[in-house]
């Protein structure tokens, strides 16, 4: 250490907003969703390579916080403890469709089972994969089912057709799939895994025995198909300074 950083370190030690050499563990995630292919013709979904303000390669769209909060690709801002590993399937809402989609008044009770049962296929496929450096941390088989998100609402919805509605042009939904909700379904780490600030890591879900599966038309009228995230979070806690 120079002169200079040594001057540095005693001054923000004693007039800086951290306290030195004292730490606190503070309740953290982090999370990074990518936009699901439309066709089956991927065998690998790529975690925590894409940044705040860069370009999902699949809906072309540049990520936001809603959708990673990482800032560097493949890198942790901070030392952080990971304690659980959730996945999340997500149907986006109908203004986040496309248009084709969100056009249809009817959708949000109808013409989508045919994408809940290819969503109910997925969850019995894929492995989870967390690598630090070069080194394999985490291997979950069937994620979807075993790291469940174990939060949100669980919302089944039933629709009934008016009289110039017929059942066929309008079918309700037959099938609702979700994830569970419950948090004590989640997939806890014991040991948990300390990760230093600054290492290098990513996450990938693998489809070893096929391609992932691939989504349906909307409906029989619609050859639009909707839009799904898939999602990885590592929720643990973070180690900062006492501030």
């Amino acid at each position: 250490m120079t002169n200079s950083q040594k001057i540095i370190t005693q001054l923000q030690s004693k007039y800086g907003t951290a306290v030195s050499g004292k730490y606190e563990a503070i309740r953290f995630q982090y999370y990074d969703y990518v936009r699901m292919p439309a066709n089956s013709t991927t065998n690998r979904l790529t975690f925590f390579s894409n940044p705040i303000g860069a370009v999902d390669p699949t809906s072309g769209l540049a990520k936001t916080l809603e959708e990673t909060n990482i800032r560097r690709s493949g890198e942790l801002d901070e030392r952080f403890a990971i304690m659980q590993v959730r996945t999340s399937i997500d149907v986006l809402p109908m203004a986040r469709q496309g248009s084709t989609v969100s056009a249809v008044t009817t959708a949000v009770v109808q013409g989508m089972t045919p994408t809940m049962q290819v969503l109910r296929n997925l969850n019995f496929q894929g492995v989870l994969s967390v690598n630090f450096g070069q080194k394999n941390f985490i291997q979950i088989e069937q994620p979807f089912q075993t790291c469940p998100p174990g939060y949100g609402p669980s919302i089944r919805t039933l629709s009934a057709n008016g009289a110039s509605q017929s059942i066929t042009t309008y079918p309700p939904v037959s099938q609702f799939v979700s994830q569970s909700v419950d948090p004590r379904d989640v997939y806890v780490m014991d040991p948990a895994i300390f990760v230093e600030k600054g290492q290098t890591f990513g996450a990938t879900i693998d489809f070893y025995m096929n391609n992932m599966v691939s989504l349906p038309a909307f409906s029989g009228s619609v050859a639009a198909k909707m839009n799904v995230n898939i999602g990885v979070i590592l929720d643990g806690y973070v180690i900062r300074p006492v501030q």
